[in-house]
């Protein structure tokens, strides 16, 4: 019996997926758990598994089609089952293509008869056979290998967004090292490895003989003529870029979360320089003991973290469906990371639980995965607050939009030197600025203040993150 495979939902707010890579072909047979394809979805790049053994009948839709959740892509069965009706319902081109039926009530022509007898049949000429290599003519020329395989017609493991940097420069994937699990080539790899082709240097092109023709007498310009210039080539006025899954993604969400969601904004400016000085000693140790470094972004999520817990309304969602507000016992933090395409929040589950060497380790480790769109769901799903952190550009203070169903996101800015005045003095001192986006159909200006001034005391007073 036919199997029909539909795009899945991978993602809490995917509602199309692109399929990026077949990497099972036609005619062959899987089994459960193997990977058919690749999907990019709005976060990420995810592998498509079949849940049933059988043969990989028909691959209903091509590398690069976009299809909504539940669509059919591909049709697993028994070898030679006939799968016309289900391709068919589906709206793909796998049915047969059936005779017109004859109309028994139409009136018979007599003039089309004379008309098909005298028309003489049209022959379709053969295809002249192609000259081989040595100049003779060959029946049937070799088919090149695919793009994308090794020599053996082996598919090669590359993310999808590595094998169009590939596509991009030109670069043959079976000459690219994978650092990725099981040898996987990601968009490092490409991208490394193109650094290294552009910086060889190219061989001089060996100069051709040529005879030097003799000059052509050239006759006296006239005083009156003027010389001609040749005028550029006007430029475009713009250049065109397609949307891509995650973008369309973000405008659609941001854009329901700006015009839903009742924003406001509070911002408080906290003295950092006693964490400033705690981090440094922690990293330190972290050196001796072969520990990850720990950022500032690391001690503002664990205050985030321990600051939730006090403060359950900043911690909940808003769920105008059901009529309610979900205020969430475990505390999951999202951190907004930037990669080419958009914006990926992968989540540090259970912050509050987590020391801050941990929540280096393991935010470095998301965020990397996240540029490479190498993200589980359950890795960007889930979050129950974010932060989005703009200080390492040099910006000082701005907002941010609430990432949906969030009730609260913190945007962070730079720490700053600047004067103070302590003991009626005035002293050097060093400033970060923090705002946070409230929901006001959750959390009331009071609720979001007296969460920034929880977050701005563990900050100030670093130590406590500790215990």
């Amino acid at each position: 019996m036919a199997i029909p495979i539909e795009m899945p939902k991978l993602s809490d707010t995917m509602e199309e997926g692109v399929l990026s890579a077949w990497l099972v072909d036609e005619g062959e047979e899987v089994s459960a758990g193997d990977v058919l394809a690749q999907v990019e979805t709005d976060k990420a790049t995810m592998d498509l598994e079949a849940f049933d053994e059988g043969v990989l009948l028909k691959q209903v839709i091509g590398e690069g089609d976009a299809v909504p959740i539940g669509e059919l892509i591909a049709v697993i069965g028994e070898a030679g089952e006939d799968i016309s009706d289900l391709v068919d319902d589906a709206g793909g081109d796998g049915a047969a293509t059936a005779e017109p039926e004859a109309d028994p009530d139409a009136e018979a022509d007599p003039d089309a008869d004379a008309e098909d007898a005298s028309a003489e049949p049209e022959v379709e000429p053969e295809p002249a056979p192609e000259p081989s290599g040595d100049g003779q003519l060959s029946e049937r020329t070799p088919e090149p290998v695919p793009a994308g395989t090794d020599a053996e017609g082996r598919r090669i493991k590359a993310s999808p967004l590595a094998r169009r940097i590939a596509q991009e420069h030109d670069v043959e994937l079976a000459q690219v090292d994978g650092s990725g699990p099981e040898g996987r080539i990601v968009r490092r790899d490409v991208e490394t490895h193109v650094e290294k082709q552009e910086a060889a240097p190219e061989p001089a092109p060996e100069p051709e003989p040529t005879t030097e023709p003799e000059p052509a007498p050239q006759p006296e310009p006239s005083v009156s003529e003027a010389p001609s210039y040749a005028m550029p080539d006007e430029e475009a006025a713009y250049e065109s870029e397609g949307i891509t899954q995650m973008r369309e993604t973000i405008a659609r969400r941001l854009a329901e979360s700006k015009y839903s969601a009742p924003h406001y904004y509070l911002t408080v400016d906290i003295d950092v320089e006693r964490a400033i000085e705690v981090r440094e000693d922690l990293n330190e140790l972290a050196e001796e003991q072969g520990r990850a470094k720990i950022s500032f972004n690391d001690f503002i999520t664990k205050a985030c973290a321990l600051s939730l817990h006090d403060h359950p309304y900043v911690n909940a969602a808003y769920r105008p469906d059901e009529g309610e507000i979900h205020k969430h016992n475990r505390v999951h933090i999202g951190i907004a990371v930037a990669i080419d395409e958009g914006l990926i929040t992968p989540v540090i589950r259970d912050a509050d639980r987590k020391g801050l060497s941990e929540l280096a380790r393991e935010t470095r480790a998301l965020a990397e995965r996240a540029r490479d769109r190498d993200l589980e769901p359950e890795e960007f799903e889930g979050a129950t607050f974010t932060t989005s952190n703009l200080g390492m550009f040099g910006i000082e203070e701005f907002t941010a939009i609430i990432n949906p169903p969030n009730s609260a996101i913190l945007a962070i800015g730079e720490i700053r030197d600047t004067p103070v005045v302590e003991d009626g003095e005035v002293v050097p001192g060093k400033r970060m600025k923090v705002t946070l986006s409230c929901d006001h159909r959750v959390v009331d200006g009071a609720k979001g203040a007296h969460f920034l001034d929880t977050v701005k005391s563990y900050l100030e007073e670093p130590m406590n993150l500790l215990l």
